[in-house]
């Protein structure tokens, strides 16, 4: 079972911006510290050895998380809402240039404030958030001692920090074969969705110039794609056995590293190339019957209901009714191909970042 304050971490990570106004009100009244986030009364004053190590420790540990972890900074640790000191700045250069010598790995630093006026009262108070994660898939190491005083110090150079709770710790033989393996698990799917995203280019390249006639073209002006040869070159010399033949092998690829991805990106992959195919294939037989029509009907005027529905996979109905009516103009109606097939590889896009976030 998933507690409240573990659901609300959970729903931060979803957002795109972790250091957001929303990200930040998500985890502000959460009583209770877990592995991807922690609540400081202060960040102290950064130009002073200590409080440069103490960060360190917790950003080289959560920089070790999937997705990384954020610190809360103006409540104490028996989470009362003390807010920031006039004195104090969350400063993202500050906060990176505190620590950097301390990593031993690329990484990202977000920081902002936010005020909050608590329930009951009128006064509004400042507050930090700072989000601390690792760029690519390897974990980040140690790069030098912390040390502090004349006593063991936090961390020594060459250790792998993690969160276990609220604590920030030196990792164990268990959590370092478990990160790398991570890694090894994330490097895989960076190669697929590469993969997947390359398959989709190509297929898309295989169109053409049809994208290109219904960016140019009105529906008036149709019949020119098929009698000014100028355009009519434009819809390609490939056969429907070549198409056909390209569209298999982009599909055998995709197939091929499908272990690697999830199958809402493997799905959304298949809409994708099946409703540019669809697009493809029917350009290429009109162009072989003599004729050029609306990409969004069928040859005797009704609209392509299939064709709709591929792209109802990946695109809001509003958005796609404004691409599928088109524009009226003195000539005739515009309806660019384009936008839509952009749309539709956005979408997929989106799914690939949620994919590599560790989220999808």
């Amino acid at each position: 079972m998933t507690s409240a304050s573990g659901q609300r971490s959970q729903d931060v990570a979803e957002y795109q911006d972790p250091i957001s106004r929303q990200a930040f009100e998500q985890l502000v009244h959460v009583r209770g510290e877990g592995d991807e986030w922690d609540f400081k009364a202060t960040l102290n004053d950064l130009s002073v050895n200590a409080a440069r190590v103490s960060l360190a420790k917790d950003a080289l540990a959560f920089c070790n998380l999937p997705t990384g972890g954020t610190i809360i900074v103006g409540v104490a640790k028996d989470y009362e809402h003390v807010g920031l000191t006039a004195m104090e700045k969350i400063d993202t250069t500050a906060i990176r240039r505190a620590v950097e010598k301390y990593v031993d790995g690329d990484f990202i630093v977000l920081a902002a404030e936010h005020t909050l006026v608590e329930p009951g009262t009128n006064e509004e108070k400042r507050y930090g958030i700072v989000h601390f994660r690792r760029r690519f898939a390897q974990p980040v190491l140690a790069a030098m001692e912390g040390q502090t005083t004349d006593k063991q110090p936090q961390f020594r150079s060459g250790d792998i920090l993690i969160r276990r709770g609220a604590a920030s710790i030196r990792a164990n033989s268990g959590d370092v074969r478990r990160l790398f393996t991570n890694s090894i698990v994330h490097e895989e799917r960076v190669r697929a969705v590469n993969e997947v995203w390359s398959c989709l280019v190509e297929q898309r390249r295989l169109m053409g110039g049809v994208e290109y006639l219904y960016d140019l073209l009105v529906d008036s002006e149709y019949a020119d794609a098929i009698t000014r040869p100028s355009l009519r070159a434009s819809l390609g010399s490939h056969t429907m056995w070549q198409h056909a033949d390209a569209v298999d092998g982009l599909q055998l690829r995709v197939s091929m590293i499908r272990p690697h991805i999830s199958e809402h990106l493997y799905q959304q992959y298949r809409a994708c190339a099946a409703f540019t195919g669809r697009l493809h294939v029917r350009a290429m037989e009109r162009r072989d019957a003599g004729v050029f029509l609306p990409w969004t009907e069928l040859d005797n005027g009704s609209p392509d209901q299939y064709l709709r529905q591929l792209a109802l996979e990946l695109i809001p109905q509003d958005e796609l009714d404004g691409y599928w009516t088109g524009r009226a103009t003195d000539l005739g109606t515009y309806r660019p191909v384009r936008q839509v097939i952009d749309a539709a590889e956005r979408a997929v896009l989106s799914t690939i970042r949620l994919v590599l976030s560790g989220l999808g």
